[in-house]
């Protein structure tokens, strides 16, 4: 029953927002121009929704493969401000998982509000000041309920069209899935805090995270050293060395999170950095955290590199070394769009360097030429193009490639050495001698199966499927014909017998006869 009325709300919903016209501006049904009025629409019918949706549109806002550049600007605007809840229930939360005995006094009105968690302020009982996130009953069950109906709708769109997996739909809902389950465990988001906390440890002078006060961490709570500071906006109080250092800072910091230690800050928006009294930046909200594999990490620090020296085909093999690509994919194409694109981005002046716009005109050219990047690239994209802007704000000549440049190098003398440590050498030369120690075991089984006539080489054909529509069309065709052909020679004998069920037999023949002209004509090769 649940599910009947949340999919019943969501028809809803789609349905005051015009749903349909919003999938052909994005160009899932269709091809319209975008316009900011449905983009509104589209934002506004996510955040009526609730927490899943919202985190859906956040996440597609690093996606602008998918989505026209109006639609990417308003889902950046989106908010997760809900009505605040009243203290009664939380304090029952409270209680149940920490104990109000270790608190002197808890605010119980809300230093912020959102649909997963409401952060109050409180004092602990020895006497420091701290902030109390806690979750909102019900919100998990909510939460599962509208991920079983996106998975199902994932599933079917992959199942029946190419476009779908293309876009890897249900890679996006599962990786929607994964970062909803870190933000509703604080637990998780706890250790996120402490893990980001070590990695920018090195800017302790300039950055740092908000310490976790253990061990006050549950699933549901958590207590948080509580920070004074305000926002980072253009009109900021800091005088300007200080902001350009404090700018440079910020930027490299995420370059190394992504390119060195392979774990990174996935949402730095100006809600989660706080300029503080003592003229620091204090991280906040873990609950978005990205993770790369090695490979991954050292091909993306090539990449940036690659991009800030204006090295198109270096570029270009590193994405399809990247990437999912098919027969159907125009590699060639690709890299000569990439040619002409790429030095776009160079010799400009500093206001108009964007690296953000840089790695999503990339991820709409591997679109076009049908090569699928993994979820990954659009999420660190998302990152250091946020990165790039909070930056920005403290210092408008940044010049976010002259960094990328400058910290490319640096990124891989550390790489080099990390490389050249005993235990990593040692681990190198393991794996790469053991398919070696295996090769003549192989090479004798192959010969002594050439020998017994026992070997087997499978061939799969490949580009059958416009053969296999042609072949599926003209049987189409053929039956139609002869159904047609035999209610007319039905209805002609029926007429000696019976005058309506002759004319109701040929009234039958023509509809299907005119249907089946009105296919060929309007659609040549398919019925």
């Amino acid at each position: 029953m649940a599910k009947i009325r949340r999919a019943l709300e969501l028809t809803r919903v789609a349905r005051r927002t015009h749903l349909l016209r919003i999938l052909r501006e994005v160009g899932v049904v269709g091809d319209k121009p975008a316009t900011r009025d449905q983009a509104r629409r589209f934002r506004a019918g996510l955040e009526e929704l609730g927490t899943t949706y919202v985190k859906l549109g956040q996440l597609l806002s690093s996606r602008p493969d998918l989505l026209p550049d109006v639609y990417i600007d308003e889902l950046n605007e989106l908010t997760d401000n809900v009505a605040p809840l009243p203290f009664g229930p939380l304090r029952e939360v409270i209680a149940r998982e920490l104990g109000l005995e270790h608190f002197t006094s808890i605010d119980e009105t809300p230093l912020a509000t959102a649909s997963i968690a409401q952060i109050h302020s409180a004092l602990l009982t020895t006497g420091r000041e701290v902030v109390v996130k806690v979750r909102r009953p019900g919100i998990v069950e909510e939460v599962q309920l509208d991920l079983e109906l996106l998975r199902k709708t994932a599933a079917i769109a992959e199942n029946h069209s190419s476009t779908a997996r293309l876009l890897q739909l249900n890679a996006l809902t599962d990786e929607l899935e994964q970062h909803l389950l870190g933000e509703l465990d604080f637990r998780e988001e706890a250790h996120n805090a402490e893990l980001i906390a070590g990695v920018i440890e090195e800017y302790r002078d300039d950055l740092f995270v908000p310490a976790v006060i253990h061990p006050f961490v549950t699933e549901e709570v958590m207590v948080l050293e509580k920070i004074n500071g305000t926002r980072v906006e253009d009109g900021h109080a800091l005088a300007p060395e200080r902001a350009g250092e404090l700018a440079r800072t910020f930027f490299r910091s995420y370059i190394r999170q992504v390119t060195v230690k392979g774990v990174y800050h996935a949402d730095p928006h100006r809600g989660n950095v706080l300029i503080t009294e003592d003229g620091r930046l204090a991280l906040l909200d873990f609950g978005l955290i990205g993770r790369l594999d090695d490979d991954t990490r050292t091909s993306l620090a090539l990449l940036l590199l690659g991009i800030a020296h204006n090295r198109a085909d270096d570029v270009a093999d590193l994405i399809l070394s990247l990437s999912l690509t098919t027969m159907a994919s125009d590699e060639a194409g690709f890299v000569q769009d990439l040619r002409r694109t790429l030095p776009r981005y160079h010799w400009r002046p500093l206001s108009g360097i964007r690296t953000g716009e840089g790695l999503a005109a990339l991820q709409r050219l591997c679109l076009q030429h049908g090569i699928a990047l993994p979820t990954s690239f659009a999420l660190v994209g998302k990152t250091l193009s946020q990165a790039e802007s909070i930056a920005r704000s403290l210092d408008p000549t940044l010049d976010p490639v002259d960094l990328l440049r400058t910290e490319g190098w640096t990124v891989m003398a550390q790489e080099a050495q990390s490389r050249l440590e005993p235990n990593q050498l040692l681990a190198f030369g393991f794996t790469q001698l053991q398919p070696l120690l295996r090769m003549p075991r192989r090479v004798a089984q192959l010969v002594q199966k050439a020998e017994t006539g026992s070997l087997r080489i499978g061939i799969v054909p490949t580009q059958l499927g416009e053969l296999e529509q042609l072949i599926r069309s003209a049987t189409n065709r053929v039956g139609a014909a002869m159904i047609i052909s035999a209610l007319l020679v039905a209805s002609a004998l029926m007429a000696r017998v019976n005058h309506t069920f002759s004319v109701v037999g040929f009234l039958i023949a023509a509809a299907m006869g005119l249907y089946m002209l009105w296919r060929i004509v309007r659609t040549p090769g398919g019925l």
